[in-house]
């Protein structure tokens, strides 16, 4: 009996670090993906714009419940971001019609991009939304999560970057 319940712990520990390890976001430690995105109201914006500096960037959709409660928290810390010199980057994957039903009527005050096709969510591996990948000032990718990081963790993020 005692046989069989260490064999149940341990095929326990390989699915759990097993599937930890495969959710691991293969591009860590690499450099981030370049691209350029049409702005949600007009112009495009290249990643190497901030080159030098620190992005946080966000992937949502406007049929993302948690994206809807993200967003507004992230719009509300910006200025925290923007005096420790990082850029928040909303990326939308869906039309920029929908982005500005959004964005407009509920301040969203961030930097607001469009991948209609996807192909820069493909880049950065996004499976689901949303998604945060942050860049360090070297462009590499130091952190991503998938889901909500609340305020707590999007400080430590800061922390982890700023004067990087």
């Amino acid at each position: 009996m005692a046989e069989r319940s260490s064999t149940g712990i341990v095929v326990f520990a390989l699915v759990v670090f097993g599937g930890m390890y495969l959710a691991r976001d293969a591009n860590l430690g690499r450099q981030a993906p370049d691209f350029s995105l049409p702005d949600t109201y007009g112009g495009s914006v290249d990643l190497a714009s901030y080159h030098g500096r620190p992005v946080l960037l966000v992937f949502w959709m406007t049929s993302c419940g948690i994206c809807r409660h993200e967003l507004p928290t992230l719009s509300r810390m910006a200025p925290q971001f923007r005096s420790k010199g990082i850029a928040v980057v909303a990326i939308h994957l869906g039309s920029a019609d929908e982005a500005r039903d959004y964005i407009g009527p509920n301040h969203i005050d961030l930097t607001s991009l469009v991948d209609a096709d996807g192909t820069v969510a493909r880049a950065y591996h996004v499976s689901a939304v949303p998604k945060l990948v942050l860049i360090g000032n070297d462009g590499t990718i130091r952190k991503t999560t998938t889901g909500m990081a609340d305020e707590t963790v999007l400080a430590q993020w800061m922390d982890a970057v700023s004067g990087s």
